[in-house]
């Protein structure tokens, strides 16, 4: 009976470490409190929009629980709440309309921890940018060049298949498609247009 529990504890030791080469996706424990979640702030472009980020972690207790791409000059990174705010107003914590998991919350943590190695650019006009040449058929977080703030919360909600903006043909923002990432930019989407297409928190 040992002897079976061991080679059971090993095959499925085996299947894990295997799995997490196999997707490169950095692993977390158990998502808590926001974890996984988008954040919202006002402020951007005159009060007339607003600034996204990701919840790396449970709460503002936390040294750097936001995740964002802050603006232009900078890269994606962590940031402290007092940052994310830039002297604004927090507007809200908003999830999929799929209702994720615990589970699936800590694969959004994951991909935006690993977004966050990439030193990912910030781009004003993309939410997602890369070379539709280059590109896998669907992006992977190192084929990324740049992103938007909202970009971020859009492309890990959709590389999981949380659909979040557009239309039924274009709104996956991780396929690679120059009328897909064309789609996904400008002011056809923005900050305070992607809530519309999420569910808020209480």
């Amino acid at each position: 009976m040992t002897k079976i529990c061991k080679k059971f504890c090993i095959t499925l030791a085996t299947m894990v470490l295997l799995g997490t080469s196999f997707t490169g996706i950095e692993t977390v424990n158990a998502a808590t409190g926001n974890q996984g979640y988008a954040a919202y702030r006002d402020g951007v472009f005159f009060g007339f929009d607003w600034h996204a980020g990701l919840w790396d972690e449970p709460s503002t207790a936390y040294a750097f629980p936001i995740l964002h791409a802050p603006g232009p000059g900078s890269v994606l990174k962590w940031d402290s709440y007092e940052n994310f705010l830039d002297g604004n107003t927090f507007t809200g914590t908003f999830k999929p309309n799929t209702d994720p998991s615990s589970s699936a919350r800590d694969l959004f943590v994951a991909m935006g921890r690993n977004l966050r190695t990439e030193n990912i650019s910030y781009n004003l006009v993309y939410q997602v940018y890369y070379s539709t040449d280059d590109a896998s058929t669907y992006v992977k977080y190192d084929e990324i060049s740049s992103m938007r703030c909202d970009g971020v919360i859009e492309y890990i909600y959709e590389w999981y298949s949380n659909r979040v903006y557009g239309d039924d043909t274009y709104w996956d923002v991780t396929k690679n498609s120059f009328w897909g990432r064309d789609h996904h930019s400008g002011t056809a989407v923005t900050p305070k247009k992607q809530v519309n297409y999420l569910t808020a928190l209480p």
